[in-house]
């Protein structure tokens, strides 16, 4: 219940714009992406791996942990544990499910359209790609329906980071006390991409930007349908009502 007041409340504030944390959501997902683009055109990502992975034995540990966060199996166990513990209605759970798949699936749709190898698919001291349209003719790679199957091809951008992140904004309207430390979960997996040589941290900004856009309009989405559904219930119990008035004005008169 509380959980759905939230809700309510977000959709009322992003009407306002008077709550900056809400607004600035897909903001802060822009910018991300902008970042992750500026990365890309400066060629910093083979720098950064090697940075990240020169961390501590005991990071890539932590942070391997945080991989479900951002996968299927793992959102559902999510979903699923927070259902039973706080007893979430039916919208509330379609706003977790809409926020993290529909995040991985935009993700998802563009590696199709998008080819970049993987840091881990290229040679020892070999610069990271550019990406590439995949549907563009190109001599040096193999045919167009083994481009979207391969998953070497595949690491732009970060499907699991985009779950992630939009995990994270839906967790962080249902729970907001907690709204910190989802976002830190959900870096942590997107951390744990790059240190596991499947994403340039590039992939994992544009990733993170994704989620986050995807995750406030979902949030934004399913709670216009709960007012949309408060509203209509409003109106059939005004039109209940109605007739009693009605009666009453006419035995006056």
């Amino acid at each position: 219940m509380n959980g759905m007041k939230n809700l309510r409340a977000i959709v009322e504030a992003m009407g306002r714009g008077g709550a900056e944390e809400v607004v600035g959501v897909p903001r802060r997902g822009a910018a991300l992406i902008a970042m992750g683009a500026l990365l890309i055109l400066l060629q910093l990502d083979g720098w950064l791996v090697t940075v990240l992975q020169s961390l501590p034995r005991v990071v890539s540990q932590g942070v391997d942990r945080l991989e479900p966060f951002g996968h299927g199996f793992g959102t559902a166990v999510v979903i699923v544990t927070a259902t039973l513990i706080a007893g979430l209605s039916w919208r509330q759970v379609s706003l977790l499910a809409l926020a993290s798949f529909g995040s991985g699936m935009t993700a998802n749709l563009l590696k199709l359209l998008v080819i970049r190898r993987r840091p881990g698919a290229l040679l020892p001291g070999e610069a990271p790609e550019m990406p590439r349209f995949s549907f563009l003719p190109d001599a040096s790679l193999p045919e167009f329906s083994e481009r979207v199957i391969s998953s070497s091809l595949q690491s732009f951008p970060s499907a699991h980071t985009a779950a992630a992140f939009g995990l994270a904004v839906a967790l962080g309207v249902l729970f907001p006390q907690g709204r910190r430390w989802w976002l830190l979960l959900a870096a942590g997996c997107g951390l744990q991409r790059v240190m596991a040589s499947r994403h340039f941290p590039s992939d994992v900004l544009v990733g993170a930007g994704i989620g986050l856009i995807a995750g406030a309009v979902a949030a934004r989405r399913i709670a216009a349908m709960s007012s949309e559904r408060d509203q209509s219930a409003d109106e059939d119990l005004l039109k209940l009502h109605m007739p009693d008035e009605v009666s009453e004005q006419q035995r006056a008169a």
